[in-house]
């Protein structure tokens, strides 16, 4: 009876907490406010932030087509070269302002409800990023970020973890080159080919994110990833993040033999790694392939194999407030990561790594609906390590967004894992997260969110939390 009388009470607790965060998201419909904007892009082009953006970070069509462009106004030929001045034989633009943008995001207050235990913290913006991203000529564009960066999740050798905290190049670093510019000699022939509209082929080739182009790619989400807990070199409780882009394995370790936290975005659904990205558009398809070096990899590959993908994306709609698309997805992870050959074993051994999946979009008028469906399967095990974990898993994420007013955007996103790892580690996750946006500028917004575990609660990283209650910062200048 005591039992029973204490879980009603633990209940009722959080039943107040998520009420109590319900109510606090739509009390910021209550503090209206004007909205104009001034990042980079803005700056140069003398445009509103809302020409490529519904709202900061996500895109609309044409800031998708911008990005495509190689950061350019579509069909121009980059069409400022006025405002550029020539250092050597590479143009650059002359106002240093018109190049670069400062962003800020993270949460400035958190509370994790568990069972006994309550976390409240009052803390800064996790993350403050100052990018450079322009044209250095009419077909090389490049993106550069610095980032100055607190309590991200790190594997250390021998299975431990740490939070990192400092300063260093960011989730992105790269040059963007429009090959079918770049070698053409015909004029006439720019953006089209017998009426198809033609764009790139583009190359990408750095630090990057390549599901950039995916129907929901994984750096430019409303619902930003909170940092996971890590106590005595342990992992206490993993970051949330996009459950369909997680590692998903418990158990896995890098090439270079660091352990992988479960809900990190990898592979081709990473916010950024060393790889090399070819994609072109020709009407409503996009085609992409390339490489990356592989499972968080660094500037070093244990075998020096790499990992190829291919993704394929169809636009449709345009007409009548109705547009949207649907991405396919293969990622072919070769030696990308270890696993012990055992439970308990000190032996590891490469794997293969297959990830395949699809992804959606459709927006109409102002409501914007997304989500991803990926499966992973490790291949190459040997048959003790195959009889000792589950080799398949699978997430799935779906994120709503309307704009009630101009200043104001609801979110709501859920997120399931069925993971795979070692048999007696692994388990699986369910989280609903609730969110208000209130934007004094389109560039300057604070949020309240609500995330809440729907799964029963215990002691795995995964699953000891019951409610997570936060009020952050987002913000580009």
């Amino acid at each position: 009876m005591w039992k029973t009388a204490a879980g009603r009470s633990r209940r009722g607790r959080g039943s107040k907490v998520w009420a109590v965060t319900i109510l606090g998201i739509f009390l910021t419909a209550l503090f209206p406010a004007t909205s104009e904007a001034i990042p980079a892009f803005a700056r140069k082009y003398d445009m509103s932030c809302t020409s490529c953006h519904t709202k900061p970070p996500r895109l609309n069509a044409f800031g998708e087509a911008f990005h495509m462009a190689g950061f350019q106004i579509p069909m121009t030929i980059e069409g400022e070269i006025r405002k550029k001045r020539k250092i050597g034989r590479v143009w650059s633009e002359t106002d240093l302002l018109n190049i670069s943008a400062v962003r800020g995001t993270g949460n400035l207050a958190g509370l994790f409800q568990g069972g006994d235990r309550t976390d409240f913290n009052l803390i800064h913006p996790q993350e403050v990023e100052l990018y450079l991203a322009g044209t250095f000529t009419e077909q090389i564009g490049y993106f550069f970020e610095l980032e100055q960066g607190t309590g991200e999740i790190e594997g250390k050798r021998g299975g431990l973890f740490e939070e990192k905290s400092g300063f260093g190049i960011g989730k992105e670093f790269f040059l963007i080159l429009n090959l079918g510019e770049l070698f053409s000699r015909d004029p006439a022939a720019h953006g089209g080919m017998r009426g198809t509209m033609v764009m790139g082929p583009m190359m990408m080739v750095g630090k990057i994110d390549p599901s950039t182009n995916f129907s929901y790619p994984a750096n430019r989400q409303y619902i930003l990833n909170v940092p996971g807990r890590v106590e005595a070199g342990g992992l206490r409780r993993f970051s949330l993040a996009p459950y369909a882009f997680a590692s998903k394995f418990f158990g896995m370790e890098t090439g270079q033999g660091e352990p992988v936290e479960v809900t990190k975005e990898v592979l081709y659904n990473t916010t950024g790694d060393l790889g090399l990205d070819l994609h072109v558009m020709a009407g409503r398809f996009l085609l992409q392939a390339g490489v990356m070096q592989g499972l968080k990899s660094g500037g070093t590959d244990v075998n020096s194999k790499k990992d190829p993908y291919l993704m394929t994306r169809m636009n449709f709609g345009g007409e009548e407030y109705l547009s949207g698309s649907l991405s396919g997805l293969v990622y072919w992870g070769n030696d990308t990561g270890r696993i012990a050959r055992g439970e308990g074993s000190t032996e590891t051994v490469l794997i293969d790594w297959l990830r395949y999946g699809f992804a959606a979009n459709v927006k109409y008028w102002l409501f914007d609906l997304y989500g991803a469906f990926i499966w992973d399967r490790l291949q190459g095990l040997p048959a003790e390590t195959r009889a000792a974990l589950d080799e398949e898993a699978f997430g799935f994420t779906v994120e709503g967004d309307t704009l009630v007013s101009d200043t104001l955007l609801l979110s709501a996103r859920y997120d399931q894992l069925h993971a795979g790892g070692f048999l007696s580690q692994r388990a699986d996750g369910r989280v609903v997260t609730l969110q208000a946006r209130h934007y004094l500028r389109d560039n300057f917004a604070f949020y309240v969110r609500g995330s809440r575990n729907l799964r029963e609660r215990d002691e795995t990283p995964l699953q000891n939390f019951r409610n997570l209650i936060a009020l952050g910062v987002d913000f580009v200048l």
